[in-house]
């Protein structure tokens, strides 16, 4: 019970910090902490497909096209 606590926490503060820094991959990396958090909390609440799937997807995939898409913009930079 404690463990779910602390990572709900940790998903609670990193989804926040996710939206409040100026820092595109700042933002991105906390958006990646998140849903390693919430991948774990669905695994201890017993459900280790879903687990799977919002590691590989969101985790994963997504942040990975998030980091592409930044990297290739150059990061938003006004030229």
């Amino acid at each position: 019970m404690i463990w779910a606590s602390i990572l709900l926490a940790i998903v609670v503060i990193t989804a926040l910090l996710a939206v409040s820094v100026p820092n595109i991959v700042y933002a991105i990396l906390f958006l990646l902490c998140t849903n390693v958090s919430l991948g774990i909390l669905y695994y201890m609440m017993g459900a280790p497909m879903v687990s799977v799937f919002q590691l590989a997807i969101f985790a994963g995939a997504i942040v990975v096209f998030f980091l592409i898409t930044v990297i290739l913009t150059r990061g938003g930079e006004a030229e």
